[in-house]
Protein backbone atom coordinates (compact mmCIF):
# COMPACT_ATOMS: atom_id res chain seq x y z
CA UNK A 1 0.00 0.00 0.00
CA UNK A 2 1.12 3.47 -0.90
CA UNK A 3 1.41 6.11 1.91
CA UNK A 4 -1.18 8.38 0.48
CA UNK A 5 -3.75 4.72 0.35
CA UNK A 6 -2.75 4.66 4.36
CA UNK A 7 -3.38 8.18 4.79
CA UNK A 8 -7.38 7.74 2.90
CA UNK A 9 -7.61 4.96 4.32
CA UNK A 10 -7.13 4.89 7.35
CA UNK A 11 -5.43 7.64 8.94
CA UNK A 12 -8.36 9.85 7.96
CA UNK A 13 -11.38 7.97 9.13
CA UNK A 14 -9.51 7.78 12.80
CA UNK A 15 -8.73 11.63 12.30
CA UNK A 16 -12.34 12.18 12.26
CA UNK A 17 -13.60 10.21 14.62
CA UNK A 18 -11.54 11.60 17.32
CA UNK A 19 -12.91 15.00 16.52
CA UNK A 20 -16.27 13.80 16.53
CA UNK A 21 -15.92 12.37 20.04
CA UNK A 22 -13.65 15.32 21.21
CA UNK A 23 -17.12 17.47 19.78
CA UNK A 24 -19.46 15.46 21.63
CA UNK A 25 -17.51 15.22 25.09
CA UNK A 26 -17.12 18.96 24.89
CA UNK A 27 -20.82 19.30 24.57
CA UNK A 28 -21.73 16.74 27.19
CA UNK A 29 -19.56 18.43 29.36
CA UNK A 30 -21.14 21.55 28.90
CA UNK A 31 -24.66 19.95 29.18
CA UNK A 32 -23.51 18.56 32.70
CA UNK A 33 -21.99 21.86 33.94
CA UNK A 34 -25.18 23.34 32.94
CA UNK A 35 -27.87 20.77 34.43
CA UNK A 36 -25.62 19.92 37.62
CA UNK A 37 -27.21 22.97 39.50
CA UNK A 38 -30.88 22.49 38.49
CA UNK A 39 -30.47 18.78 39.58
CA UNK A 40 -28.86 19.40 43.03
CA UNK A 41 -31.57 22.07 44.00
CA UNK A 42 -34.14 20.35 42.79
CA UNK A 43 -32.92 16.82 45.01
CA UNK A 44 -32.30 19.58 48.11
CA UNK A 45 -36.31 20.75 47.26
CA UNK A 46 -37.59 17.13 47.54
CA UNK A 47 -35.56 16.34 50.18
CA UNK A 48 -36.99 18.87 52.41
CA UNK A 49 -40.16 18.56 51.31
CA UNK A 50 -39.91 15.03 52.70
CA UNK A 51 -38.62 16.16 55.93
CA UNK A 52 -41.72 18.33 56.15
CA UNK A 53 -43.82 15.49 55.52
CA UNK A 54 -42.33 13.05 58.09
CA UNK A 55 -42.30 15.45 60.85
CA UNK A 56 -44.93 18.20 60.29
CA UNK A 57 -44.62 19.85 63.21
CA UNK A 58 -40.98 20.85 62.51
CA UNK A 59 -40.71 24.73 62.71
CA UNK A 60 -37.57 24.34 60.47
CA UNK A 61 -34.14 22.32 60.53
CA UNK A 62 -30.75 22.87 61.67
CA UNK A 63 -28.08 20.88 59.25
CA UNK A 64 -26.08 19.22 61.78
CA UNK A 65 -22.52 18.52 60.15
CA UNK A 66 -21.62 15.08 60.62
CA UNK A 67 -17.94 16.09 61.11
CA UNK A 68 -18.66 17.62 64.41
CA UNK A 69 -20.09 14.35 65.98
CA UNK A 70 -17.60 12.39 68.80
CA UNK A 71 -17.22 9.13 67.96
CA UNK A 72 -17.97 6.79 65.13
CA UNK A 73 -20.83 7.35 63.12
CA UNK A 74 -21.96 4.70 60.60
CA UNK A 75 -21.13 5.11 56.95
CA UNK A 76 -24.41 5.49 55.81
CA UNK A 77 -25.30 8.33 57.47
CA UNK A 78 -25.49 10.97 54.74
CA UNK A 79 -27.33 13.95 56.38
CA UNK A 80 -28.72 14.69 60.04
CA UNK A 81 -30.76 17.34 60.47
CA UNK A 82 -32.47 18.84 63.96
CA UNK A 83 -35.97 20.05 63.95
CA UNK A 84 -34.94 24.11 65.41
CA UNK A 85 -38.06 23.38 67.72
CA UNK A 86 -36.71 20.72 68.93
CA UNK A 87 -39.07 17.79 68.64
CA UNK A 88 -36.67 15.45 66.73
CA UNK A 89 -33.98 14.53 64.40
CA UNK A 90 -33.97 14.01 60.78
CA UNK A 91 -31.54 11.15 59.32
CA UNK A 92 -30.58 10.50 55.61
CA UNK A 93 -28.78 7.03 55.33
CA UNK A 94 -27.69 6.11 51.84
CA UNK A 95 -27.05 2.18 51.69
CA UNK A 96 -25.92 -1.23 49.05
CA UNK A 97 -29.41 -2.89 48.38
CA UNK A 98 -29.71 -5.79 45.75
CA UNK A 99 -29.22 -3.34 42.54
CA UNK A 100 -27.69 0.16 44.22
CA UNK A 101 -27.68 2.83 46.43
CA UNK A 102 -30.93 2.67 48.69
CA UNK A 103 -31.49 6.19 50.16
CA UNK A 104 -33.77 6.84 53.08
CA UNK A 105 -35.09 9.46 54.86
CA UNK A 106 -35.96 8.86 59.21
CA UNK A 107 -37.67 10.98 61.49
CA UNK A 108 -36.60 10.34 65.42
CA UNK A 109 -38.07 11.69 68.02
CA UNK A 110 -36.29 12.76 71.71
CA UNK A 111 -36.79 9.75 73.21
CA UNK A 112 -35.02 8.03 70.27
CA UNK A 113 -38.41 6.47 68.67
CA UNK A 114 -38.92 6.63 64.78
CA UNK A 115 -41.87 9.28 63.65
CA UNK A 116 -41.81 8.06 60.32
CA UNK A 117 -39.48 6.63 58.06
CA UNK A 118 -40.08 6.74 53.79
CA UNK A 119 -37.32 5.43 50.62
CA UNK A 120 -36.17 8.59 48.83
CA UNK A 121 -34.97 7.10 45.85
CA UNK A 122 -33.37 3.14 45.09
CA UNK A 123 -32.91 1.23 41.74
CA UNK A 124 -34.07 -2.01 42.95
CA UNK A 125 -35.69 -4.38 41.33
CA UNK A 126 -39.35 -3.18 39.89
CA UNK A 127 -42.17 -5.41 42.09
CA UNK A 128 -39.88 -7.26 44.34
CA UNK A 129 -37.21 -4.64 45.50
CA UNK A 130 -40.08 -1.41 45.54
CA UNK A 131 -41.49 -3.27 48.44
CA UNK A 132 -39.31 -0.65 50.61
CA UNK A 133 -41.52 2.29 48.92
CA UNK A 134 -44.93 0.79 50.40
CA UNK A 135 -46.85 1.66 53.59
CA UNK A 136 -46.90 -2.09 54.61
CA UNK A 137 -43.47 -2.48 54.88
CA UNK A 138 -42.66 1.09 56.01
CA UNK A 139 -45.24 1.87 59.31
CA UNK A 140 -43.79 -1.00 61.36
CA UNK A 141 -41.07 0.68 61.95
CA UNK A 142 -43.09 4.17 63.68
CA UNK A 143 -43.13 3.80 67.00
CA UNK A 144 -39.85 1.86 67.04
CA UNK A 145 -36.33 1.99 68.93
CA UNK A 146 -33.18 0.60 68.57
CA UNK A 147 -34.60 -3.36 69.56
CA UNK A 148 -36.48 -2.83 66.21
CA UNK A 149 -38.84 -6.10 67.33
CA UNK A 150 -41.61 -7.45 64.92
CA UNK A 151 -38.87 -5.77 62.07
CA UNK A 152 -38.44 -8.90 59.59
CA UNK A 153 -37.14 -9.19 56.03
CA UNK A 154 -39.85 -9.89 52.83
CA UNK A 155 -38.71 -13.03 51.22
CA UNK A 156 -38.37 -12.73 47.86
CA UNK A 157 -36.43 -8.76 48.68
CA UNK A 158 -33.95 -9.88 51.22
CA UNK A 159 -31.10 -8.30 50.01
CA UNK A 160 -33.11 -5.26 49.97
CA UNK A 161 -35.38 -5.07 52.88
CA UNK A 162 -32.19 -6.21 55.01
CA UNK A 163 -30.23 -3.62 53.40
CA UNK A 164 -33.22 -1.00 54.26
CA UNK A 165 -33.51 -2.07 57.81
CA UNK A 166 -29.56 -2.05 58.58
CA UNK A 167 -29.94 1.63 57.57
CA UNK A 168 -32.24 2.53 60.39
CA UNK A 169 -29.98 0.61 62.23
CA UNK A 170 -27.41 2.62 61.60
CA UNK A 171 -29.60 5.81 62.01
CA UNK A 172 -30.36 4.84 65.28
CA UNK A 173 -26.79 4.22 66.43
CA UNK A 174 -26.57 7.85 64.87
CA UNK A 175 -29.54 9.19 66.86
CA UNK A 176 -27.62 7.82 69.55
CA UNK A 177 -24.56 9.88 69.71
CA UNK A 178 -25.82 13.00 68.04
CA UNK A 179 -28.42 13.31 70.90
CA UNK A 180 -25.92 12.74 73.46
CA UNK A 181 -23.37 15.22 71.88
CA UNK A 182 -26.35 18.03 70.62
CA UNK A 183 -28.30 18.83 73.49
Amino acid sequence: MKSKEIKNTYVMPLLVLTVICLIVSAALAYMNTQTSPVIAAAAEERTEAAMSVKMPDATGFENINPDYIEGALPSSIKEIYRATNGIGYIFIAGVNGFSGEIRIICAVDPSGKIIAVSTLSHTETKGIGTIIEQDSFLSPFSGKDSNLDGIDTVSGATITTRAFIGAIEDVLKAYDLVNSQVN
